[in-house]
């Protein structure tokens, strides 16, 4: 766990001189992931992004839900409007079984960098197409 969490930080350190992880679990099994999660940890390359309770990427993940089209549904909590609202946000396949396309914000991409399916599972959510690209990563636990 300590290791995950100096990752997360080394992470984002180095997205502050240039957003690029592209180093992903290599042939991530879909349905493991599947289940209730919590949010443990979350970091961003700017911290507008998380620090206040209605930040725009202050979200918490509730549960993952694999597709039968191997898309991943998303159910998250974010507080809105003075109290905590359940979202879900689709996130569609790609080539690459740890990646993932969204529209969720500005965000667009979401990638699986690290996971034992049963303890942890570390992700990443990445906006490539403004001029700011920005990188929010949380630590997920059972």
């Amino acid at each position: 766990m300590k290791c995950l969490l100096l990752a997360l930080g080394l992470a984002l350190t180095c997205g502050i001189q240039g957003i690029d992880v592209s180093q992903t679990v290599q042939n991530m099994d879909l349905q493991k992931v599947a289940g209730m999660w919590h949010s443990m940890a979350m970091a961003a390359s700017d911290i507008s992004l998380l620090d206040a309770e209605n930040a725009p990427l202050r979200v918490y993940v509730q549960e993952l839900r694999p597709t039968p089209e191997d898309n991943l549904e998303i159910i998250l909590s974010k507080w809105e409007d003075g109290r905590c609202a359940e979202q879900k946000v689709v996130a569609e396949k790609t080539e690459v079984p740890a990646e993932f396309k969204i529209s969720y914000l500005e965000e667009n991409e979401v990638f699986v960098l690290d996971t034992d399916y049963e303890n942890y599972l570390f992700f990443c959510m990445e906006n490539t197409d403004a001029p700011e690209q920005s990188l929010v990563c949380q630590y997920l636990g059972p």
